[in-house]
């Protein structure tokens, strides 16, 4: 499988609904696998690094760290069911007030609510977390944030026209997102997502991909 354009990427991303951006789950594509002898870090038209904001701007699919500290692309039909199922159906606060996220992450989300979207520099900045120490809380906290499909990934931005760094990721409220790309309301109960999800994953995974996404999501796989 290989993929030389960004419509080839949408298409397949469009067909598997879950799209690692590297290769993280065995016997499943990525971008990294499918543009492997495609022009990376050009910024040209068939550079994949590009593809990654492009598909967040055109509203396809939501980026960010969904399953531990890897990036992913998730479908924006498939999205909500995502996150109804690794939310169990509760809010921020909620989870915060059971205990179910840290007060690190918790912070930061109510940074990136006030903001709406906010880029990595000054989010770290306005957290307080800014200093060399701070780096490993910040990084985890945000990343816990992702994986609960509470904040998404929104594009890049740099400092100024003459930074020639990395760009620094923009985030945003998922929820905002959702609705700024007219995304499906996903009104149904979290064992109905469940079984959605396991329908979904089921018409493109192998075996052990599936065994992955199960046990990332907490599905139950009958054998």
């Amino acid at each position: 499988m290989e993929v030389t354009t960004y419509r080839e990427f949408i298409e397949l991303v469009e067909t598997y609904k879950i799209f690692p951006f590297s290769n993280f789950v065995s016997e499943y594509p990525s971008l990294t696998t499918v543009a492997v002898n495609n022009d990376w870090h050009t910024g040209n038209d068939s550079d994949p690094w590009q593809w990654r904001v492009m598909i967040i701007q055109e509203g396809v699919a939501a980026y960010g760290k969904f399953f531990g500290d890897k990036a992913c692309f998730i479908h924006k039909e498939l999205f909500p069911t995502f996150k109804k199922i690794v939310t169990s159906n509760k809010t921020v606060e909620e989870r915060y007030r059971n205990g179910l996220i840290s007060q690190s992450a918790f912070h930061l989300y109510k940074i990136i609510m006030e903001h709406s979207i906010i880029d990595s520099r000054d989010l770290r900045k306005k957290a307080g977390l800014n200093a060399k120490e701070d780096k490993k809380e910040y990084e985890k906290s945000l990343v816990e944030l992702q994986n609960y499909g509470d904040v998404v990934i929104t594009g890049a931005s740099k400092q100024s026209e003459s930074d020639s760094g990395w760009s620094s990721m923009c985030y945003t409220p998922s929820d905002l997102w959702l609705i700024s790309v007219n995304a499906n309301r996903d009104d149904m109960s979290i064992e109905e997502a469940k079984s959605l999800m396991l329908v979904e994953l089921s018409k493109t995974c192998s075996e052990k991909a599936l065994i992955y996404f199960a046990k990332k999501m907490k599905l139950s796989i009958n054998r």
